[in-house]
């Protein structure tokens, strides 16, 4: 049986959450699919994905960002957009596309095209936007665009239910990971925060620099490891986090180390995991990949956090909005080993029941089998 060919666009070119969950598709469909990506750029993906029989392309599909949302901005879009769907369903009738899928929603242009092209078109939700408008007009047209939707926790699909008309799958992320034991060296009495997200503003940079300068000025010895590079278009972001880092006088404390692939090495080296987003995040990779490690997690109590952490059972949830009182929080449970060993072993059980790979697996080639 011939193998149909499959059309996938993804948002981004990184190695962080959704393009993890993408490889983990990719890896899943190409026994069944001839499979064509198109990626808005080059990045770390390249080179992951140019060793598999994949077909790389690549174009400015006109993705939606924050930072577009001005005249100026959404004229850039519009223009953006029209000529990535001239492109793209060319590209379809000539490679005779049977199906499109969109990995995060904010690429109108592939849902556009598949709707011209008359062809199926899968949506992989990874996104809560915090812009009421911006999710009432997605809602809209990704209800008119998308031929079946996943959602990847039942924070995210609580947010769209509201504005998509069409059903919404859950379906839970599955993290494979085999890490190494933490090893802590004894010489060091530091307590390493460890913080792994990109340089956007809703991660809570600047409220976990204002809660470690809390910390510090308590006395508790310890640092601060920021694991993530700067998104294109916020450098100005990443000089703000700096400034107020030396103007507080923690430059010692508080580490910028950039981007780097090979997490473990950190995780394996530090005390906690410190994921403080002020805005809902759908379902953060980097709290599953602390959790298998063994690494005890803290983190704002909102979005995806809390259904990793199942309420608070599997770890420490502060406020989003109150650094003082966050760091008396974390103060109190850092002191009370029982009770962080007690919530890591509850963790580790209750991730491996409910966001198991196997089951992911099984999930999501059942949604493209049917």
């Amino acid at each position: 049986m011939a193998k149909r060919n499959i059309l996938i666009f993804h948002t981004s070119n990184d190695l962080y959450g959704a393009s993890k969950i993408l490889l983990q598709v990719i890896n899943l469909l190409k026994k069944d699919y001839v499979i064509h990506i198109f990626l808005p750029y080059n990045g770390p993906l390249d080179n992951i994905l140019s060793k598999q029989n994949i077909i790389l392309n690549y174009m400015d599909f006109g993705v939606l960002r924050r930072k577009y949302f001005n005249f100026f901005g959404l004229l850039n879009r519009t223009i953006k957009i029209l000529v990535s769907i001239y492109r793209i369903t060319k590209y379809i009738n000539i490679h005779k596309i049977d199906l499109i899928y969109t990995n995060t929603s904010p690429n109108l242009a592939s849902g556009i095209s598949a709707f011209i092209c008359q062809i199926p078109n899968y949506l992989h939700i990874h996104e809560i936007p915090n812009n009421k408008i911006y999710s009432k007009i997605m809602g809209v047209l990704i209800s008119k665009l998308s031929t079946k939707i996943i959602v990847v926790s039942k924070s995210v699909k609580d947010y769209w239910s509201s504005h998509i008309t069409r059903p919404l799958q859950l379906i839970y992320n599955g993290i494979p990971f085999n890490f190494k034991s933490r090893l802590i060296k004894k010489e060091s009495k530091k307590i390493r925060f460890l913080i792994i997200a990109r340089l956007l503003p809703y991660k809570g940079h600047k409220y976990i620099i204002e809660i470690a300068n809390q910390l510090l000025m308590s006395n508790l010895n310890a640092e601060f490891i920021f694991l993530g590079d700067v998104f294109k278009g916020y450098e100005n972001y990443e000089k703000e986090l700096k400034s107020l880092v030396s103007s507080n006088g923690i430059v010692e404390n508080i580490l910028f180390k950039g981007f780097d692939p090979e997490i473990e090495k950190y995780l394996i080296k530090s005390n906690f995991l410190l994921h403080c987003p002020i805005e809902p995040d759908p379902l953060p990779t980097v709290i599953f990949e602390a959790i298998k490690s063994q690494l005890p997690v803290i983190s704002t109590n909102i979005g995806g956090a809390l259904e990793i952490l199942d309420q608070g059972r599997g770890g420490l949830l502060i406020c989003k909005n109150d650094s003082v009182k966050a760091s008396r929080d974390i103060l109190e449970y850092i002191k009370n080993t029982e009770l962080v060993k007690k919530k890591n072993e509850y963790a580790l059980n209750f991730i491996n029941e409910n966001f198991c790979e196997k089951t992911f697996n099984k999930k999501i080639l059942q949604f493209f089998s049917t």
